[in-house]
């Protein structure tokens, strides 16, 4: 009963042991190969182009800057293509890494609008190769790379951008390399998490480009990006729409009020300045509006209103005043008959204790206004909120639906 143990553990080692001559086979025949070969010439130097298949897995996403207009993408970078000078008699592939890769040839790709980039090295040089023995080889480094994205921010915070990673060979032109990058070798780590943004897709895409020096193939992956507009929300609009309305709280303060209405709208009104100035600095400087300024300064608009209406109601106030005034000017009048006669018709005669006339002439009184300052803030109370009601209505119909 004990002797079919044996033979389980016999059977084991003698698989390692064919695995392990198998690969050593491998090993010898490539060791033997690379006697010979050349690594500054690419596959069938004189036949077609090599054709080399790019494949990306992204990592992670770093911040995505608006000021300078760059992203950084961790990501593993893989380039597949036939080298038939590395076809081997062995059946096991053969995997090369770190400064081992360097043994061989593999395309010269590079980023284009690259800004900085990184290799990793911790704990190993991260790149691998692996070579089967049909010549087929497969390479990949793990690279940590920032580029810039040509931002549109028409619509900030309600924006969604298109950023690019552009692949192409730097010495080889389309006759001699051919880059190819198909949707199914494009993947993304599935928790990936980026800072105000959401990934939703990446497309991909075989381009050639067209330089003095001739033509080079390009692969693209183009990262969909949709902004989070959430935190904007929170720290930008309600805020400012906080301000406007404290700022109509002075249509219920009275006109006699001056130093609270003056106070609460000079403070809403430096308040939303200095937010517009907080965030315009986080933001690059472009030609053209985007749609957090229209807000913003829709905002100060109202709020500068607010104020105005007051400086005109305060004027009402004191025409009503004065309207309500009536000044007379008294004079003395001589008992002569003819100093009593030039008095006007308007004036009152009246008789001191004395005998002596006293004439009072009542001032004109001025016109009273038609509007009054209490009537102008009962009309205020409805116009403004309407009209900033009307105003939210359009613009958020506007970004939102588009």
């Amino acid at each position: 009963m004990i002797y079919w143990k044996y033979d389980i553990i016999l059977l084991l080692v003698t698989l390692c042991t064919r695995i392990a001559n198998a690969t050593d086979n491998s090993t010898r025949a490539l060791n033997k190969i690379l006697l010979d070969y050349d690594k500054k010439i690419r596959p069938d130097q004189e036949g077609p182009p090599t054709t080399v298949t790019i494949g990306v897995y992204v990592e992670s996403l770093g911040s995505i800057r608006e000021t300078t207009m760059d992203f950084s993408v961790t990501m593993f970078l893989r380039q597949t293509w036939t080298d038939p000078r590395l076809a081997h008699g062995g059946n096991e592939e053969v995997i090369f890494k770190g400064d081992d890769t360097e043994k061989f040839w593999y395309p010269d790709i590079f980023f284009l609008y690259e800004k900085n980039s990184v290799k990793h090295d911790v704990t190993i040089r991260n790149v691998g190769m692996r070579v089967r023995s049909d010549g087929e080889v497969f390479r990949s480094a793990r690279l940590t790379v920032t580029l810039a994205c040509n931002m549109d921010l028409y619509e900030f915070p309600m924006d969604s951008q298109n950023c690019d990673i552009f692949m192409m060979s730097y010495a080889y032109p389309t006759s001699e390399l051919i880059l190819t990058i198909p949707q199914t070798e494009v993947f993304v780590e599935p928790n990936i998490t980026i800072p105000r943004f959401t990934l939703k897709g990446v497309k991909t895409r075989n381009t050639e480009l067209v330089y003095s020096t001739g033509n080079f193939s390009c692969a693209q992956a183009t990262l969909s990006l949709e902004r989070q507009m959430q935190s904007y929300v929170l720290t930008v609009y309600v805020p400012n729409l906080l301000l406007v309305i404290i700022a109509w709280l002075s249509f219920w303060i009275d006109a006699e009020a001056a130093p609270a209405r003056v106070a609460l709208g000079v403070t809403t009104i430096l308040t939303v300045t200095t937010m517009t100035t907080n965030i315009q600095e986080t933001l690059p400087v472009v030609t053209y509006t985007k749609a957090i300024d229209i807000w913003q300064a829709a905002c100060l608009i109202f709020v500068f209103l607010s104020l105005l209406e007051y400086a005109f109601a305060n004027y009402l106030l004191v025409l009503q005043v004065k309207s309500q005034r009536t000044s007379y000017s008294i004079r003395k009048l001589d008992e002569d008959s003819q100093q009593t006669r030039k008095a006007p018709a308007l004036s009152k005669i009246e008789r001191n204790e004395d005998g002596n006339v006293t004439t009072y002439r009542p001032a004109l009184a001025q016109k009273e206004p038609r509007l009054s300052s209490h009537q102008l803030d009962k009309l205020a109370r409805i116009v403004y909120p309407g009209a900033f009601v009307l105003f939210n209505v359009f613009y958020w119909a506007y970004y939102l639906i588009n």
